[in-house]
């Protein structure tokens, strides 16, 4: 049996009997829906863009898996953990790693950063080579070179200088009475041979050989502070997680990509959820015109209301033809909404309308996820609002 409400509904909406100030307030509620819809999918797709690309980003220079000291900064029994790792199937490779803070002078520029220092293996776990935009990639031939971040660089001016070296000085461990800065201060020079790009988090660093590391922490050649790897089965991580950690022992903490990128993922979640929900305001405001719009059809329509409730109709489905009135504005407005999103963010990314910055366009992430929220955010709140409003008929 035809819904009756639902079939008066539709003739409200798309009927040319309409007087022109329901239609002119009608259309003014479907455009506001319609605009709080658009911008609320672009902004989330875009969310979820830049999410992919720091995502992206960091699994360039940070490992699958990585393995630190339970206690302490140098790894234990390391030759008995590489001989551990290397018998174990779900290992592809890995290699060894030191990270401090370090102090940098170049012509007379100084600044604190942190150093990577990293064996030859690293491009084999990682593929931070490829962020190296200007100059050469680490030189392990040698222990007297280093790339630079382009924050680094900027901040100092040290971008690639195989002739002028920088200083680099790390602070001594122990105790006692500091006479001079040798007391205090280890120190050696290296040479800038590239400049790398990444995200924020690592525009304060430099990545060197790993020797330069052991040199100014006086270090034996085969420590390390930890070990990254990289895995046979990158699509479950967590089970060799746990598989290592049952293997190597206490002494060891072992650590996944998801571990390693928690702070990062919490705020990306957080900065979505609060545009999410200063979106999802502007749609609640922009729903005042739908309900203004109902309540104007309402009075529109008295004496029609009046005529269906002499024919029969109860006053539950007399209210449900308003609501349905709401609900069908509200559809209409999504999915031109929706529409207009989509085509806008194909051509973000075809053709780059704008721009994070002089090279890299905002990313624009299409998820049915980010498709089911919209649709769900404004279906339910333009159904809510026309629930509440066909209660005005009485």
């Amino acid at each position: 049996m035809r819904n009756i409400s639902f079939y008066i509904a539709k003739r409200y909406i798309f009927s040319s009997a309409n007087t022109n100030a329901v239609n002119i307030i009608t259309s003014i509620a479907v455009a506001a829906i319609m605009v709080a819809t658009a911008a609320l999918f672009v902004i989330l797709s875009v969310f979820s863009g830049l999410e992919q690309m720091n995502l992206k980003f960091y699994s360039n220079v940070n490992p699958e898996i990585k393995i630190s000291p339970a206690k302490g900064k140098v790894l234990p029994e390391i030759e008995n953990l590489e001989h551990q790792l290397k018998q174990n199937q779900l290992v592809k490779s890995y290699a060894k790693v030191i990270e401090e803070k370090i102090y940098i002078d170049y012509n007379g520029m100084q600044d604190i950063a942190y150093l990577k220092a990293v064996d030859s293996n690293f491009t084999k776990v990682t593929r931070l080579d490829t962020v190296v935009y200007g100059g050469d990639y680490i030189d392990f031939s040698f222990d007297d070179n280093f790339i630079v971040s382009n924050g680094i660089a900027q901040r100092l001016q040290l971008y690639i200088d195989p002739i002028n070296p920088a200083t680099l000085m790390m602070p001594k461990a122990g105790t006692g009475l500091i006479k001079q800065e040798s007391d205090a201060f280890t120190k050696t020079e290296a040479y800038s041979t590239g400049v790398f790009v990444l995200n924020e988090q690592y525009d304060k660093h430099i990545f060197s050989t790993l020797g330069l590391a052991q040199n100014l922490l006086r270090l034996d050649s085969i420590d390390a502070y930890a070990i990254e790897i990289k895995t046979n089965r990158a699509h479950d991580l967590n089970a060799v997680k746990s598989q290592l950690s049952k293997t190597l022992g206490e002494k060891y903490k072992v650590e996944t990509r998801q571990d390693l990128d928690s702070a990062f993922l919490k705020v990306m979640n957080m900065e979505n959820l609060i545009i999410y929900l200063i979106f999802t305001l502007v749609i609640i405001i922009a729903c005042f015109n739908l309900a203004g719009t109902i309540i104007i059809i309402i009075l529109d329509k008295t004496k029609e209301i009046q005529t269906m409730y002499s024919f029969g109709l109860s006053r539950i489905q007399i209210r449900r033809i308003f609501a349905y009135t709401g609900l069908i504005i509200t559809s209409i407005a999504m999915i031109t909404g929706l529409l207009i999103a989509s085509v806008l963010g194909l051509l973000q990314i075809n053709f780059g309308l704008v721009m994070a910055s002089a090279t890299i366009p905002f990313p624009f992430e299409f998820s049915i996820i980010n498709y089911l929220v919209v649709i769900g955010t404004v279906l339910g709140i333009g159904g809510f609002v026309s629930w509440l409003m066909s209660k005005q008929v009485k």
